[in-house]
């Protein structure tokens, strides 16, 4: 039987309610993922605030940023658009805002079969 690649597309939000580095996706089992793209939107409407995206790699046991500290400003956002960045089967996305409440963040995504994981 061939093997026939298929593609699923989804979308993964989170409200960051705290300081705390917060789980925006996990990729699944026996998938690789691709970050398409990631909006950042401050919804704060005075106040400025930080994010840091990170992803920690789970076959390396390790965290690695991929935006430190970059600031948002009030009623803005930040697209990382063509980002093309690869997730392996348990690899996860993070956020972290440096104010509770005032950012939320999309990620846009698309995943493909792995059966060798």
């Amino acid at each position: 039987m061939a093997y026939h690649e298929v593609r699923r597309r989804l979308n993964a939000f989170v409200a960051l309610s705290t300081t705390d580095l917060t789980t925006l996706y996990t990729c699944p089992t026996n998938k690789t993922a691709v970050i398409k793209e990631i909006f950042i939107c401050n919804i704060d409407t005075t106040n400025s605030t930080d994010i840091t995206i990170a992803i920690t790699d789970t076959s390396a046991s390790a965290t690695f940023n991929i935006i430190k500290t970059k600031t948002v400003a009030n009623d803005d956002f930040l697209r990382l658009d063509s980002a093309d960045i690869i997730l392996e089967s348990g690899d996860i996305i993070k956020a972290q805002a440096s104010a509770v409440d005032d950012l939320e963040v999309s990620a846009f995504i698309e995943e493909y079969p792995d059966p060798m994981r």
